[in-house]
């Protein structure tokens, strides 16, 4: 199966065990984690993917049950993003930040966060966006009112502004709380 992110994962079950084998081009650009996420809300970081034979690779052996309690089988879809990037983020560019509740103050807010999001560091403060789709919850609820639609390579995205303390910015507004 095709991963999110770029790259491929080959799953093979046998018996009560699952042989899953990620892998995708070594771009230099940094470390990448494969993550399975099922499709009713489970999530499981398989690792790290790591340089072998020009390629990033990653192998792992589960248990069925295993991936039955994570919420990942037998309906799940992978993921491969970029973690720990090589070279420091621009601040002109979005990134794929693993833990955007860190950055929030809020405890409710802190709870809402979706997973991995796009970040972008913007002066004091900065923007955080996840896609808008149909067949998932509306990430950050709680910010309903607080997005913003974009649409960047022909999808549509959510992005809530923060202040220096992870504060949110209502739209349009300058301030930085």
């Amino acid at each position: 199966m095709s991963m999110r992110g770029g790259g491929w994962l080959s799953v093979c079950q046998e018996g009560p065990r699952v042989h899953m084998e990620a892998e995708r081009p070594a771009d230099g650009k940094g470390l990448y984690k494969v993550w399975l996420r099922g499709d009713q809300g489970g999530r499981l970081l398989l690792g790290t993917m790591a340089p072998e034979d020009g390629l990033l690779r990653l192998r792992r052996t589960l248990s069925v049950s295993a991936l039955e309690r994570a919420g990942c089988w037998p309906q799940f879809r992978a993921e491969a993003p970029l973690a720990f990037p090589f070279t420091p983020q621009h601040t002109e560019k979005w990134y794929c930040e693993q833990h955007p509740e860190r950055l929030l103050t809020d405890p409710v807010l802190r709870g809402q966060v979706p997973g991995p999001m796009l970040c972008l560091r913007e002066g004091e403060g900065f923007s955080l966006s996840a896609p808008l789709r149909a067949d998932r919850p509306f990430p950050m609820p709680a910010l309903f009112c607080l997005a913003r639609p974009e649409r960047r390579e022909g999808r549509l995205y959510l992005v809530w502004r923060f202040g220096r303390r992870g504060r949110p910015i209502p739209p349009g507004s300058t301030g930085t709380p």
